[in-house]
């Protein structure tokens, strides 16, 4: 479905504006959307894996844990494939403001494609370089959008994510390195040829949600205050779009319909993308690991 196609149907929990503004920056910022109830309920499932994470020694099939992670001190990096750690992650999915969004921004018939709560620790190790998302789970089309809540406040100081406008309507770059081995960025010489002077970063409250277009290249730098910052992400796409490649982060219910119907017919977006390794042969740990050269655990 296009933009176009998609701006022709009547809004559900966005206003014009920020529709707008998505489709023309490749992102939009929407404060405090989520409400008391469902944040309340995130943030306890979110403290509860962290504590959880305690019990892990190292990196496995739920869990991606930082380099300094320790029984006393976790470091969760991520929780992957969150629907599948608790039904709550996924009654999220498909029965609160999220469906209503993914429909402003898909279009009326939405697919799940995947979800993860990631952390960003204090500290300068816990850079996210400038990337793109659609390179590594290559759809017919673009509409796929990954939409996150900050489920703390987030200050500029925590290393909110940060979008560059307008850089879903320039290239795709490959996510490769010379020997053509997965980096999970773009190469300083393509980010040479990008704006990051105009580089928005979204801070907000809690209830916070970031929008971002799978096009649109974005990161975020370091977290330079002295708390952890949550966030909730999951990434939606029109229902006529079908991915050509395995998904890196599979989860039980990627590929399900949450709003409105199946497509009977895909929309093929002429674009090239750039082909990702097989997911299925190499295995994939996270974007921490594959932007630090770490290995995927042997059990993923």
């Amino acid at each position: 479905m296009t933009p176009e196609d998609v701006c022709k149907h009547e809004l559900r929990a966005l206003t014009a504006a920020q529709r707008d503004d998505y489709f023309a920056n490749g992102f939009v910022s929407i404060d405090s959307i989520v409400g008391d109830p469902w944040l309340a309920r995130l943030q306890e499932l979110a403290g509860d894996f962290l504590d959880q994470s305690r019990s892990v020694a190292k990196s496995n099939k739920a869990f991606d844990l930082g380099p300094n992670h320790s029984a006393e001190h976790p470091q969760m990096r991520r929780l992957r494939a969150t629907i599948d750690r608790h039904p709550d992650f996924w009654r999220f999915a498909c029965e609160s403001v999220f469906t209503d969004i993914a429909a402003d921004l898909c279009g009326p018939d939405v697919k799940f494609h995947s979800a993860k709560l990631n952390y960003k620790w204090p500290g300068k190790d816990e850079v996210v370089k400038w990337h793109q998302d659609i390179q590594a789970w290559p759809h017919t089309n673009y509409s796929p959008v990954t939409l996150g809540v900050y489920l703390d406040d987030v200050t500029p100081e925590m290393g909110p994510l940060a979008c560059v406008p307008g850089s879903h309507e320039g290239p795709l770059f490959r996510h490769t390195g010379p020997d053509g081995s997965w980096t999970g960025s773009v190469s300083d010489a393509d980010m040479a040829t990008v704006d990051t002077g105009s580089a928005v970063a979204s801070a907000g409250p809690a209830g916070t949600v970031v929008a971002i277009n799978c096009q649109t290249v974005h990161g975020s730098h370091q977290n330079v205050s002295a708390k952890p910052r949550p966030m909730l992400l999951y990434v939606y796409s029109s229902a006529d779009a079908f991915p050509w490649m395995p998904a890196p982060s599979p989860t039980s219910r990627t590929g399900e319909i949450v709003c409105g119907k199946p497509a009977d017919m895909p929309h093929m977006d002429p674009r090239p993308c750039p082909v990702p390794p097989n997911w299925d042969k190499i295995g994939y740990g996270s974007i921490y690991t594959a932007q630090k050269g770490e290995h995927a655990p042997s059990e993923m």
